[in-house]
């Protein structure tokens, strides 16, 4: 059997576990974690995970066009490969499937006068950790996005989210050592493998370019492997770059003897040094969450609530927001008189965009109606 046949055969059965039966969405990599020992047992065949992309970005997608009616309701993440900015409005996202998808659902066809549903802000406006979050949590892997956000990770735990690609970026250093310094932990999360063990590495290790002052505070989550193990979490055959024992690399980013063992077996009969590795997308998506909060809650994660003196200065502003609030809702009840449009109203925005051409149009208008109100010509 060949492999796309074998992956045609076991594409939905893996779809469904890795998207906790269509509940959750499901990275594409989870789903070929999912798929892989099936299509391995069909086919007796290892080599389409030597490139995990084969799966990714061909078998997949081509099974995805095959099958429209099965698939139409998958809710399948491949990771976002750039961005995307309209002009004035700021809306930016990255052009992923679930951002993709978001962004066009949200499109508007017709000029929304919502004004009899405004509502004043009841947020208290922060900048920084100090009123909002003690947790600064990594995870090596930005595929998971969609899912964190899905589930409000964030919002439930107050947890500042961060990700860099690859290892961690000379800004990266900086902000992780102003945010100790503020009182904030930053928890790891990464895959069970040489690099997501170097990259914990390198969060507390000085560089050519970024020595530290203070040493960070940082907590590891894992995965590391008593855990993967206890999981069942599938692995995958490694082949290391060089030709020097990884295990030196290893054992100075604090690995156990048996990770090591796990990690590299040795040298093949070309002279590489081979082993095995268990990433993040071995879990599925409700397995991950329930792992992660699991480390959230041994790692004391918990709710903020500033200070009796930040509290009063919040309350009574918020008092006073109620109190305006009160007063717009009493003037939106109130009954208008039909409003005339200018007849020249397209005209005169032309010749203000032609004097200010980086306003966008309802600038323009805003300008004009205010204008209007204050008894100046327009």
């Amino acid at each position: 059997m060949s492999v796309k046949e074998a992956a045609w055969q076991v594409m939905e059965a893996a779809y469904l576990k890795a998207s906790s039966q269509g509940q959750l969405p499901a990275n594409a990599r989870q789903i070929m974690y999912a798929a892989r020992p099936e299509i391995i047992r069909l086919t007796g065949k290892e080599q389409p995970w030597k490139n995990s992309q084969y799966f990714t970005q061909t078998l997949l997608p081509t099974f995805m066009e095959a099958h429209p009616d099965l698939t139409a309701d998958w809710d399948v993440v491949f990771d976002a490969r750039g961005h995307f900015r309209e002009p004035h409005t700021g809306h930016t996202f990255g052009l992923g499937t679930v951002e993709v998808r978001n962004y066009i659902r949200g499109w508007r066809w017709d000029i929304e006068a919502d004004v009899d549903a405004i509502e004043l802000s009841h947020t208290i406006a922060t900048f920084g950790p100090q009123y909002r979050y003690r947790y600064a949590l990594f995870v090596e892997k930005e595929g998971f996005d969609p899912l964190l956000q899905q589930s409000r990770i964030e919002d439930r735990y107050d947890l500042a989210l961060m990700s860099t690609k690859g290892m961690t970026v000379t800004a990266a250093r900086r902000l992780i050592e102003e945010l100790s310094l503020a009182g904030v932990t930053i928890l790891v999360v990464h895959d069970f493998d040489k690099a997501g063990l170097e990259i914990l590495d390198k969060f507390t290790r000085n560089t050519r370019r970024w020595q530290y002052q203070v040493p960070p505070t940082v907590l590891d989550l894992g995965l590391r492997l008593d855990e993967a193990l206890a999981m069942y979490l599938e692995s995958e055959p490694v082949r290391h770059p060089g030709k020097v024992d990884p295990c030196r690399s290893l054992r100075r980013c604090e690995a156990t003897e048996d990770e090591c063992d796990f990690l590299v077996h040795g040298e093949d009969e070309d002279g590489h040094w081979v082993g095995e590795r268990i990433e993040l997308n071995a879990m599925d998506s409700q397995q991950f969450l329930d792992w992660l909060e699991r480390k959230l809650e041994e790692a004391g994660v918990e709710k903020v609530v500033p200070e009796y003196d930040a509290l009063a200065v919040a309350y009574r502003h918020l008092r006073r927001v109620a109190t305006i609030q009160q007063a717009v809702d009493a003037a939106l009840a109130a009954d208008e008189d039909e409003v005339q449009v200018p007849d020249d109203l397209a005209e005169t925005i032309r010749e203000r965009l032609a004097d200010e051409p980086e306003m966008a149009w309802d600038e323009a208008l805003w300008d004009i109606v205010r204008e209007q109100d204050s008894g100046e010509p327009a």
